[in-house]
């Protein structure tokens, strides 16, 4: 059963973001170490998305995350020795352009093969104690890694300090870190050729584009984009053939508040859908690729998902039909999409 949604256009400003600011008004400057890595090794079946899931990372982070491009590494497969010159370069970068009056931010985020001792790289291991340290020594107010790989979980059970709810701070008085994984210790994180990734990084992607701003206040905490990445992967994973997926997560912070990851004010083309649209919703660009997925229970308000300019395919999959419409996301506006009753 195919039915067809009437669409209404509305327009907004747009001012692209060149670093987040605070609550407080203070400026952060936020750097990031993102590698992909699908060669783990020869004893291990290539993966074919790690890369795909790093550049999608890197894409919402310059989008919607007040991160300069220049402040942005990527690593394709790197060997043990790059990786850690890596570290070492940008723990020396934002030892250099250290401002008592600016807040800094790392985030290290790793797509592709681990096993229960440590990340795998072409091979050769990285073991978590020492991933641990390297991140940890990155010079930064507050670190954060996000592990999307088999048995990752097993980073967060190395010894450590206090385990406390997932938050993280927007202040300059704050200092810590916090890691988010993709599966428990013992579980395979998978990908998926319907994705076009790994289903964790689908979502945490779907997650800070907007599907995880829970109270509707245009920006998304990591608090919010980890509980959304969490119920999307365990929900889509329970009855596949590796089985459900548990993300994790360890946070030792001191601080008060929320860091918001993402602004979806600071966008050049959002797409809403409306409250009277329920069900699994799939956005899919011009070339087909899924550019956001979730769930959106009945009565639930309004979800606006930033994405960039272009056509797109909606399909909302409910008990008994589905919705379906394309329509076009204008630079500088933002389309509602609402079913028609």
């Amino acid at each position: 059963m195919r039915r067809f949604a009437t669409i209404l256009l509305f327009f907004v400003g747009f001012v692209a973001p060149s670093q987040a600011v605070a609550a407080t008004g203070q400026s952060i400057h936020r750097y990031a170490l993102l590698v992909g890595a699908n060669d783990g090794g020869a004893d291990r079946v290539k993966l074919r998305y790690a890369g795909s899931d790093a550049h999608a990372v890197q894409q919402v982070f310059t989008d919607i995350g007040g991160m300069d491009p220049a402040r942005q590494q990527i690593l394709m497969d790197p060997t043990v020795a790059e990786l850690a010159a890596a570290f070492t370069a940008l723990g020396q970068r934002i030892s250099t352009d250290r401002d008592p009056g600016v807040t800094t931010q790392f985030f290290f985020y790793y797509s592709g093969h681990s096993d229960e001792q440590g990340l795998l790289l072409g091979g050769n291991r990285v073991g978590y104690r020492e991933l641990r340290s390297l991140i940890d020594a990155v010079p930064a107010d507050v670190n954060i890694g996000i592990l999307d790989s088999c048995a990752s979980g097993a980073l967060t059970r190395l010894k450590g300090g206090t385990h406390l709810e997932p938050f993280l701070a927007n202040d300059s008085s704050v200092t810590g870190h916090a890691y988010l994984t993709s599966s428990t210790a013992d579980e395979a994180a998978q990908e998926s050729d319907r994705v076009g990734g790994s289903f964790f990084t689908h979502y945490l992607v779907t997650g800070l584009r907007g599907g995880a701003d829970d109270n509707r206040d245009g920006k998304v905490t990591l608090n919010e984009a980890y509980r959304f990445a969490y119920d999307e992967t365990l929900a889509r994973t329970e009855t596949t053939q590796g089985g459900a997926q548990h993300p994790g997560f360890d946070i030792r912070l001191v601080g008060t508040g929320d860091l918001v990851m993402t602004d979806l004010r600071e966008t050049s083309g959002r797409l809403e859908i409306a409250a009277n649209v329920d069900g699994r919703v799939y956005v899919r660009n011009a070339d087909g690729q899924l550019a956001a997925e979730l769930f959106k229970p009945p009565g639930s308000e309004a979800v606006v998902l930033a994405l960039e300019p272009g056509h797109y395919q909606i399909v909302v999959e409910q008990q008994g039909g589905l919705w379906r419409t394309e329509l076009e996301l204008p630079e500088g506006g933002w389309r509602r999409w609402r079913a028609p009753r």
